[in-house]
Parts: structure tokens; sequence; C-alpha cells
């Protein structure tokens, strides 16, 4: 029966069989102007589910992000980390202080269903086109106010980024260790990454409820806010009237648990949550006698601090006589919880995130091919999927503005002479890829053969 279920599950959520089924967000037009991580990121998650994102960016310069990336390191000149945050969009340039180019973002914003941005509170509103604005040309729009503090409140006009965001969220006070007297930024700007998939989550909220009662709204989500909702902490010292204090890579509600170190230099992640899984553990390491032990035989004895940072030795012991390998293959022998702390080779050449589509080997058309994230769940009948890699600073100019907004050969030249749009300088980040012919790239040079015709 079970063979037949797994079956039935491979079947169902086939990677390869992505591309021939629906997206279920096609029909749903989002103008994103938002820029570096937060923002970008909730607009990307809506275009991998069939969104039709446009990224709006200053002509000339782009997203910050375009040039920002890790150590100067570039590909094909290009910031990896751009492109996985910005695949499957549409690039265009706007400069939104000019007339002319709020003129541009309305037009857009009118025939849109969601507008994200991520400036600093109250920015949006003087450019001309913040929700009060907005609103007033489309009241079904989604409007998405993304910031650290929020769009009201004491703090509203204090600068905010990743870093601010994990301090003052309370993250930061319980990382790092119990007896070391200092904290830790948790690396890779989770504090924009996480949130931005809330964000997701209300987009898709509101979504409905316009679908229910036609109304749009205006969402003001801080970041700060979202990370504080990840913790129980302050909970936990009302009730008890302590602190939870910090507790390394201990897990304060199974024992034993840690990271831990093998005897051929890798590392191992265990988890004890039951007493079954205890029982399991000291069989496959052949120390029945610690289950044996009253301390140890139950969870809550096990919980005890002291008997817990005695386990957690033995353990670190245990663990450190034999090779990763061979604690992962007990663990799947016996039955208790254990993974090897992956590094990012590992993870891009892992079978099983490949066999589920979490790592995506995509080949693209422009830049070749790349490896990234896939979506973040699997849909069975309207999965998610990558379109494209990321394209030049204003790639998709004349695609948008001829196509969505009618504008002629003669008006685009216009705007592009007056400055309001524009494309890339000699800058790494912004150009095409080295040897990429761009003047033969259809999407870029949109109808420019027959619109030239006519002038």
């Amino acid at each position: 029966m079970q063979e037949d279920y797994f079956s039935f599950t491979n079947r169902l959520f086939d990677p390869s069989k992505i591309y021939e089924k629906p997206e279920v967000l096609k029909g749903i037009r989002v103008l994103d102007i938002s820029h570096m991580i937060y923002g970008p990121n909730t607009a990307k998650i809506l275009a991998q589910f069939g969104a039709e994102v446009i990224k709006v960016e200053l002509p000339f310069y782009g997203d910050y992000w375009r040039t920002a990336t890790y150590w100067g390191k570039f590909w094909k000149h290009s910031n990896p980390l751009w492109h996985f945050i910005n695949h499957s969009k549409y690039f265009i340039t706007i400069d939104v202080k000019k007339p002319k180019g709020r003129e541009l973002i309305l037009k857009l914003a009118k025939i849109s269903d969601v507008f994200i941005e991520n400036f600093a509170p109250g920015t949006v509103e003087a450019w001309g086109i913040g929700y009060s604005q907005v609103s007033k040309i489309n009241p079904k729009i989604i409007y998405v106010s993304l910031s650290t503090f929020g769009q009201f409140g004491p703090l509203k006009f204090q600068p905010g980024w990743d870093l601010i965001a994990q301090g003052v969220s309370g993250w930061m006070s319980v990382t790092g260790y119990p007896e070391i007297d200092s904290h830790y930024k948790i690396p890779d700007y989770l504090g924009d990454f996480y949130p931005s998939h809330f964000a997701v989550l209300l987009i898709l909220a509101a979504l409905f409820y316009r679908q229910k009662t036609g109304k749009g709204q205006y969402i003001d989500l801080s970041q700060a806010e979202v990370l504080m909702r990840s913790l129980y902490h302050f909970t936990y010292e009302t009730v008890t009237g302590k602190e939870l204090g910090r507790t390394g890579n201990f897990d304060p509600t199974m024992v034993p648990s840690g990271i831990f170190k093998t005897s051929d230099g890798k590392f191992i992640a265990l988890a004890i949550a039951t007493d079954e899984q205890f029982e399991a553990f000291c069989k496959a390491m052949g120390r029945v006698d610690l289950f044996k032990n009253d301390r140890f035989r139950n969870v809550l004895s096990r919980l005890k601090p002291e008997n817990a940072k005695e386990l957690c030795e033995i353990t670190k012991e245990l663990i450190s006589s034999k090779t990763a390998f061979e604690i992962i293959d007990l663990a799947k022998k016996y039955g208790f919880s254990a993974s090897e702390v992956m590094d990012d080779v590992k993870i891009c050449n892992d079978e099983w995130r490949r066999q589920r589509g979490s790592v995506v080997h995509f080949k693209d058309e422009m830049y070749g091919e790349f490896v990234l994230a896939g979506p973040i769940v699997m849909l069975s009948k309207t999965p998610g999927r990558i379109k494209w890699l990321s394209r030049p600073l204003g790639y998709h100019n004349r695609y948008v503005f001829m196509k969505l907004l009618g504008l002629s050969e003669r008006e685009i030249k216009q705007l592009e002479k007056e400055g309001v749009i524009g494309y890339w300088d000699n800058r790494v980040g912004l150009k095409p890829p080295i040897g990429y012919d761009i003047e033969k790239d259809p999407v870029f040079n949109y109808k420019i053969d027959k619109e030239r015709e006519k002038l």
C-alpha cells in the first residue's frame, strides 16, 4: 500500500512535468519598485508562481544589489545573488523623480494588481506614487510597503536593514553561548528573506479578500515585527519569571542535541526528542547503560540542566569516535534523528534536493547554466517554476512600454533622450554577459524594425 502511495506522490509532484502545468498566479500583475532583498524577494516568489512581475529600476544605475556582490565576485558581468533574488521578472527603468517618470509609474499601477515598495516610510508618497495617490486611480490595488519599523509609530523614520531588524526584534539576543558575553548576527540576510515570505502570505490573503469584495487594501509590514513573531522568549519570561537565555547549538526542549564533530572532521546535527529515540541512539552507540540510568531514562530527567550538560558531553565523545557516514548510517538503521551539516558544494550536488526540484540546474538563453533554489513548496496542480534569470538594466523597456502602455517608437526615443528611461552603462552587474550579442536579442529589440519603418 505504501509503495502505491509513494508511486502516486512521485507522479503527482514530478519536477519534469512542471512546465506542462498551469500557473496559479497567471493574470496577476505586480509592479515591483523595491530594491535590495526584502522587497525583490517578495516579488520573486510571486513570479515563481505565475505573476507577471515588472521590476522598476533607476536608469543607468539600477538596483544597488546589482553591484553589491559578496567579496566583489561577479559571474558573466552579473551578480550571482541578483539572479537568485530577481529571476523570472521583467526589467524596466524609470526615473520617478521626473514628472514623466511619475506618469509612467501611475499608468503601470493603474493596470496592476499588486504594488511593492520598500523605501523609507513617506518616500514614495513624496514622489507622488504612494498608496493615497495610487489607490485613487486603482482602488483595487494591493499596495505593499515593506520596512524595518513600519509606516506608523515612534520608530517609523529610523533607518533599517537586515542587521538592525535582527537586533531590535530580539533575534540576536538569543544567539551565541551562555558562557560567552557576545551576540551573533544570523548570516546571509535571513532578516530580509524570512519576512519576505510573510509578505507573500499577506498579499495572497489580500488578493483573496479582493476576490470576495472587489476591494484592494494597504499592507504595512515591519520586518522587525515579523522576526519577533518567531521568538517566544518574552512569553516564557512572563510565565516563569526567568530568561530563557542563550543556548548555543543546544535545543532546550530535547537532550541530547547539538552540533558534534565526527572522527573524519565533519559535523553532525543530532536531535533526540523522545525516550524511544534516545533508547535507539544508545543501542546504536553501544551505550544501553545510559538509557538504563535513572538520570537519563526519560525526557524530563534528561532536561535537568546538570544532566543535560553531562549527557551532551558524553554524546560529544561518542560522535567523535565515528565518521559522519557511520553516524548517518546508524541513524537510518536504528531510527534516531541525525544529519550531516552540509556546505554549499554538497547542497548544490545533493541528490535529494535535485530530485525534489529544491535545487535547480537551470539553463538560461542569455547566461547559460546556473544553479539556484526552486520554489519553496510543492503544488500538485499549479507548481512554481523558474522562467528566466535576471536581465540587464532596462532589458524589457521596449516590450513593456509598447505592449502594456502602447507607447510608440518616437515616444520611447523621446523618453530616452530626456533620461526618463534608459539602459546600462559600462559597469559590471548592469550590462549583458560577455560575448552576448544584444543587438540580435528579439525581446530587447521588441518591434524595433517595424516601428522604425513608421518613422
